[in-house]
């Protein structure tokens, strides 16, 4: 019959295209309820927690480690794009600026904010940076959304 042996596919947590997998059996203490009770959860800091907050054996900020990752990516995609851009430097040099604030380990929040303003400026209507700038913005909202007004 038409459509018996279509297969699924699904997009993973890094963007490649991996085989559907089949969720993990339920207990059959659980039926019934809308989702699967897996217990308590170590989920991490929530978002916009201070590092203070968090605690000391932790091992390195996940915030820090997915906003290293998106400034390298940014940067590489920005490397790759062949035409001129007129902003183009003071991208890089916002770029550059992340990446220091990265291997210090504890980025200032506000400066993640205008790095990230500038670069948008310079980069936003690029259409072929759009995933990549997106993925650092993301990644600055990490460390919490924006102060109130």
């Amino acid at each position: 019959m038409w459509g018996e042996n279509v297969q699924s596919e699904t997009v993973d947590t890094i963007g490649t295209v991996g085989e559907r997998r089949d969720p993990a059996p339920r207990d059959p203490a659980s039926r019934g309820r809308g989702s699967r009770d897996r217990g308590p959860r170590d989920r991490g800091p929530r978002e916009g927690t201070p590092r203070d907050a968090m605690p000391e054996d932790s091992g390195p900020d996940p915030r820090v480690e997915a906003l290293g990752t998106t400034v390298v990516r940014l940067r590489a995609e920005l490397d790759a794009y062949p035409v001129e851009l007129v902003d183009r430097g003071a991208a890089e040099d916002q770029l550059e600026a992340l990446g220091a604030m990265v291997r210090s380990g504890t980025p200032d929040v506000p400066a993640l904010r205008q790095s990230l303003l500038i670069v948008s400026a310079a980069l936003g209507s690029v259409s072929a940076l759009a995933e990549p700038l997106a993925g650092l913005r993301h990644a600055v909202e990490l460390f919490g959304g924006p102060p109130p007004r």
